[in-house]
């Protein structure tokens, strides 16, 4: 359960932050899975494993600058090329697991359901969301705490 007067207002800033972020790469993503699946025609499997490599690139490049600039990745060593990696890493690995839920659901709305692939991805992504979110918060990167942090009372 979910202690609301523990939450933090960085939190609750952290998260609408990762929303616009994610909203993004979601508007990427969507786009390349619509190019990939009904111009080119491939199949929607293959389409969605792209588009979600290429719109994880850009929620990690802007989910840096922008969400989580102040935290560290678990784990943090005294070499930056080595974070980098660790943290680049980290991120496909969620990301894959993630990509892997979204074929099962996609399939699962335009093969038993039988919806359009569009709205189907437009589904799987909105139940995917808060999963990708918490991934990334507690799995990935570690806040520096500081003292100045506001809580809701």
């Amino acid at each position: 359960m979910i202690n609301i007067k523990a939450l933090k207002i960085k939190d609750i800033r952290q998260f609408f932050s990762y929303l616009i972020v994610g909203g993004t790469a979601t508007i990427v993503e969507w786009g390349l899975f619509w190019l990939f699946v009904y111009p080119l025609k491939w199949n929607q499997n293959l389409g969605l494993a792209v588009a979600y490599i290429i719109s994880t690139f850009v929620n990690m490049v802007l989910g840096r600058k922008l969400t989580f600039k102040n935290a560290n990745v678990i784990n943090k060593s005294d070499n930056n090329v080595l974070n980098v990696v660790k943290e680049t890493s980290l991120i496909y690995i969620v990301a894959a697991f993630g990509c892997l839920f979204n074929i099962l659901f996609l399939n699962l709305f335009t093969e038993v359901f039988h919806l359009d692939a569009m709205i189907s991805k437009v589904l799987t992504t909105g139940i995917m969301l808060l999963g990708n979110y918490l991934a990334r918060k507690l799995g990935i990167y570690r806040e520096t705490e500081k003292k100045s942090d506001i809580t809701i009372d």
